[in-house]
């Protein structure tokens, strides 16, 4: 059906991705059951905790698929050009807005919408990503092969990206931030445009740079300066706390030390489905940043083996087909795509594993909340919609030509 050239349909565009599709599902599926199966441990305290977090969720999936399936038949580079103002202006907003609503464990992430017997939060950070990844694109595909300088290219996506890092940041919420600037750095390294090449290798010298003083950071020196500044001391908390769990084992340390029992508990094929026992309030977080944990311990190392199957395909997948187009920006949406689902699984197992600082950041797919859900799902339309595009016009289409078609 069509409502003034927008397609309404559930259904996927002709030519799609049916290995991302199916991988997509079966992600959602299995993350449903774990979460079903982690609200359990909250019944002693609200009797009602399951079937209020299983509407939630069930709420969240429908609108997700609604999201996919909508960018994945109406997405378009020269329809993103029209809007993208407006729709780059409504999340700058969102992020402002989180400043008026009550903070939750040090952070004002999150937009609380109260409603009869629950509350829903979303988190504009998570769309902010998706958006980002796509405004790069956008102008990197107009920019094609034209002669223009670094700031022609870049002007706009680096506005953008400015102003949403300043307002995570003063949020905080520093994983969200990291994953911003790192998003934009590899979405920045991917084309091949001659007016981008020197700024490109400064952008590799910063991220050299920001790996080394990372690693320096988690000596005792870079311990004591960041404890030194007022809002970053809760990170040199974090570290220490990833260093020695055991420190503080009854307060800062007490989740990342039963987030680490579970795993241990779970060992090769765990104890079983809804058998676990950090979920019974030892883990707070145990549908959201710990879910991993409660994985290994009832389902063992093959069900983390089997989300990382999961993860690794969507990403085969994604990398398959930007190396098919010579459109350098559907390449820096389908390699930001696939960036975004790398850097929140490695920093959520990071996380939960102790081997970084606990971030915060959600497993994707899986763990809890409606924001992270509907911007992946989001991103996993946009990406269908370029995948049938690539398959049934050809590696050699390119859609600068059509956007240049619609300036003139």
């Amino acid at each position: 059906m069509r409502i003034k050239n927008v397609i309404i349909s559930l259904k996927l565009p002709k030519k799609y991705d049916i290995l991302i599709q199916a991988t997509v599902l079966l992600l959602i599926a299995f993350g449903t059951l774990m979460i079903c199966s982690t609200t359990v441990g909250k019944t002693a305290q609200d009797t009602m905790a399951l079937p209020k977090a299983m509407l939630k969720q069930g709420v969240f999936i429908c609108v997700s698929y609604c999201l996919m399936m909508f960018f994945a038949n109406n997405f378009s580079l020269s329809k993103f050009r029209k809007h993208y103002l407006i729709v780059g202006a409504v999340i700058l907003i969102a992020l402002f807005s989180t400043r008026f609503f009550t903070e939750v464990y040090g952070s004002k992430a999150w937009i609380r919408i109260p409603l009869p017997g629950m509350e829903v939060t979303l988190q504009p950070s998570e769309f902010a990503k998706v958006y980002l990844i796509v405004l790069i694109g956008l102008f990197v595909e107009m920019a094609g092969h034209r002669r223009l300088d670094f700031w022609s290219i870049v002007r706009i996506p680096v506005l953008f990206f400015a102003a949403m890092l300043i307002l995570i940041v003063l949020q905080p919420d520093l994983g969200a931030a990291a994953i911003l600037c790192l998003l934009a750095a590899i979405c920045f390294l991917i084309p091949s445009h001659q007016g981008l090449r020197q700024k490109q290798k400064w952008v590799k010298w910063l991220l050299v740079i920001g790996s080394i003083l990372a690693l320096l950071f988690t000596s005792n020196i870079g311990i004591k300066i960041l404890s030194e500044i007022p809002f970053l001391s809760h990170v040199a908390q974090r570290i220490e706390n990833t260093i020695n769990p055991f420190n503080d084992p009854f307060n800062t340390g007490y989740q990342a030390i039963n987030g680490l029992y579970g795993i241990a508990r779970g060992g090769l094929t765990g104890v079983g489905l809804g058998q676990s026992i950090q979920k019974y309030g030892y883990l707070t977080q145990s549908d959201n940043d710990y879910i991993l944990s409660i994985i290994i311990e009832e389902l063992g190392i093959f069900g983390f083996l089997f989300v990382v199957l999961c993860y690794g395909l969507l990403i085969q997948r994604l990398f398959y087909y930007a190396f098919r187009t010579k459109s350098e920006g559907y390449k820096v949406i389908l390699i930001g795509s696939a960036m975004y689902i790398f850097l929140h699984f490695a920093l959520n197992v990071g996380g939960v594993s102790g081997l970084i600082p606990l971030t915060g950041v959600p497993l994707l797919f899986i763990s809890s909340g409606g924001s992270s859900l509907m911007s992946i799902m989001s991103a996993m339309g946009i990406c269908q919609a370029i995948i049938s595009r690539i398959r049934r016009q050809g590696a050699d289409q390119l859609p600068n030509q059509r956007i240049k078609k619609k300036e003139s």
